[in-house]
């Protein structure tokens, strides 16, 4: 993840540099076509959750046991792009991928994910630009990442987990008493124990929120 993340912040700022301020990208409203794909899959205890999406939104939150269900939509300013914007869902050893990809380059698309898990499933969710919205438990491994965007958590009140969160360009914050380092761009702790799970996040440029439910 921290050499992902490197390159990502990297690759971001000489961008930044080259074209200078710009407006954000495109929103959904600007995207007049959309198209949807869904998918359920059995899963069993512990499932892992791996999702790598390209631009657009991410939202996880916990829905019925046994079962994560995906919800994809894919955007486009032109109708005929759409049947371009690449969704893939693939059940894997213990859980489920999902992959978004715009092969052509395409100006203007996007792809949303509306998606449920067991409260259990341990979270591995990379966006290159937009919103990730995740909330759940947090139990063992969860990574979280992001290129250009948001990143917001939210966690039961009395969660008790190891924290690693790194923002480039932007700022964190976080709602609950950390014991370790905090500033605006890193925090490094723990969150009551500490003895629950691990969140690794990072987001090359933008803001990062841990709060409660």
């Amino acid at each position: 993840m921290n050499r992902h993340g490197a390159i990502l912040v990297v690759v971001l700022l000489v961008s930044i540099l080259a074209v200078g301020c710009e407006d954000e990208p495109t929103s959904i409203s600007d995207q007049q076509y959309s198209e949807v794909v869904e998918g359920d899959f059995a899963v069993g205890d512990s499932s892992t959750l791996t999702v790598e999406n390209f631009v657009g939104s991410v939202d996880v939150r916990p829905g019925d046991v046994g079962i994560i269900r995906v919800v994809a939509t894919r955007w486009a300013e032109r109708e005929a792009d759409l049947a371009e914007i690449e969704v893939e869902m693939i059940a894997v050893p213990g859980g489920v991928r999902i992959v978004t990809e715009n092969p052509l380059e395409l100006d203007d698309v996007s792809v949303d994910l509306e998606i449920t898990t067991p409260s259990d499933t341990r979270p591995t969710l990379q966006n290159g630009v937009g919103s990730t919205n995740y909330v759940g438990r947090a139990e063992g491994a969860c990574y979280f990442q992001t290129g250009v965007g948001s990143i917001t958590l939210q966690l039961s009140a009395d969660v008790n987990v190891a924290v690693q969160l790194a923002v480039g360009v932007g700022s964190i914050n976080v709602a609950f008493p950390v014991v370790g380092e905090v500033s605006e761009q890193l925090v490094s702790g723990i969150i009551g124990t500490g003895l629950d799970g691990q969140i690794y996040a990072q987001v090359g440029v933008g803001t990062m929120r841990l709060v409660p439910q």
